[in-house]
């Protein structure tokens, strides 16, 4: 037991401290209102390494997060704080005009619900409950109609779409819940130029009269004769995810943009978040990422990738994909022995963590003989994988002349090359096809709010990626 001296000496101790923190608290506000935010960020960053549940200084953390417009880390910094006080108003009020400013202020409502059952007192919290209790009668409703096993490209797109919308997805083939889902909306997201989009836009009932038809069109569709038979009088917004293919859509239907309202392109875009980038050194492994059939150009692929290992044993191709033509397996069977690659090749099958996957390569590699706006490719650079792609039927429009190749000598130079910076791979991505840039663009389409919209819209020019400390 400590003695009443012991006791008080002890209190005194634990309030100097307290004082020296608030201090330090207090010089880095001054800082931050000064619009010294770097060193204000260090203040804070201090005082939480002294003390690791200091909810002023995450909060503190969180606002310089919004300066510098990093929304990830102050939606974490205000987790954090609220997390050591629930009741934190000065958190509460932080993290809710941050998710206001996201359209996504209803996450908060469990939250704001606590603190008014404890505070039923304070106005300003209640008239934030108030104010995301309170319905939006202004709110447009989306149905996103897709072919079910063909909605891989519509996650973080109705993510997003849910912080502004009412949004009803629908993947299905069934009549009665497509019918249903666009009776209900005011606007319809058909995603893929396909058979379904076919049978709606030429629906004898003209289901899709009166609402905001957009129609997303990736690749094979452009190619496809099936793209004639769709009534594109029903659609007034038509997104093409690349320049080519919709000079290919357009040499299929050269009255395209009399029938459509509005063309644009939006290229997809990669969530830099979930493929976290390693500055990793050049090496010897290339990943392959997608299925494996004869659009993606696999006996090149196994050709090109023999040739180089003629040259170095100790390349490794790695794929990520399943056969989707039974032939092919035969012959990459057949030919990999006869190559003598059973040590270089390995078949993963399919891959449903491609980040994770990743974690050990060095080079993504394409040999398709047409994509649309492959993200396979992207997802890999952005990680910091050197890019090693076939010079595929529009591939000049989407990526710089250094990143492709011809024949397989020209493929074999590249891989071998010593030439290797990832921070510029990851950098090309975040700079052209970042997915903040893309819903942005969507989102001023829905919105009717943007300027890109044309019948005649000139090519996305291809920014250079920024010069690197690391270069």
């Amino acid at each position: 037991m400590l003695s009443e001296v012991e006791a008080l000496k002890f209190l005194c101790v634990k309030l100097q401290e307290r004082l020296q923190m608030e201090n330090k608290l207090e010089e880095g506000e001054i800082l931050f209102a000064d619009g010294k935010i770097d060193e204000a960020e260090e203040f804070f960053l201090s005082a939480i390494k002294k003390d690791i549940n200091n909810k002023e200084a995450y909060n503190n953390l969180g606002v310089v997060a919004i300066q510098k417009e990093d929304v990830k880390s102050a939606v974490d910094y205000f987790a954090k704080s609220l997390k050591i006080d629930p009741f934190y108003k000065d958190a509460i009020i932080n993290y809710a005009d941050l998710l206001c400013s996201l359209n996504q202020l209803l996450i908060a409502k469990p939250l704001l619900e606590k603190v008014v059952e404890r505070y039923p007192g304070d106005k300003e919290i209640a008239n934030l409950l108030k104010k995301v209790s309170a319905p939006d009668q202004d709110q447009s409703k989306i149905a996103v109609i897709c072919s079910p096993g063909l909605e891989s490209f519509l996650g973080n797109i109705v993510y997003f779409l849910k912080t502004r919308y009412e949004v009803r997805v629908c993947y299905t083939t069934n009549v009665q819940e497509i019918n249903s889902a666009i009776m209900w909306s005011d606007i319809v997201w058909l995603e893929w130029a396909n058979e379904l989009t076919i049978a709606l836009a030429n629906h004898p009932e003209n289901i899709l009269k009166d609402k905001h038809v957009i129609c997303r069109l990736h690749s094979y569709e452009a190619i496809d004769i099936e793209i004639k038979k769709i009534n594109w009088k029903n659609i007034d917004d038509l997104i093409f995810v690349a320049e080519h293919i919709k000079n290919i859509a357009l040499q299929q239907v050269p009255d395209l943009p009399d029938m459509v309202k509005n063309i644009h392109l939006v290229p997809n875009g990669i969530d830099m978040d979930k493929f976290s980038f390693k500055k990793r050194s050049k090496g010897k492994n290339i990943a392959y990422i997608g299925q494996i059939n004869f659009k993606k150009g696999p006996m090149l692929l196994l050709h090109a990738f023999g040739e180089l290992a003629r040259k170095d044993d100790e390349y490794r191709l790695f794929l990520a994909g399943t056969f989707q033509d039974t032939r092919y397996q035969l012959y990459f069977n057949q030919m990999i022995k006869e190559m003598d690659l059973e040590n270089n090749v390995r078949l993963d099958g399919w891959v449903k963590d491609v980040n994770v996957w990743l974690e050990d390569k060095q080079y993504i590699v394409c040999t398709s003989l047409l994509e649309g706006h492959p993200v396979g490719i992207m997802e890999a650079m952005a990680r910091g994988l050197k890019p090693l792609i076939h010079n595929f039927v529009g591939a000049r429009g989407i990526y710089p002349d250094k990143y492709l190749w011809n024949t397989i000598p020209d493929f074999v130079r590249m891989a071998m090359k010593d030439d290797y910076d990832p921070a510029e791979y990851r950098d090309f991505i975040e700079t052209n096809y970042s997915m903040e840039k893309q819903l942005e663009s969507i989102d001023r389409i829905i919105s009717g709010s943007g300027n890109e919209s044309t019948s005649d819209f000139q090519s996305v020019d291809i920014k250079p990626a920024k010069l690197s400390a690391c270069s």
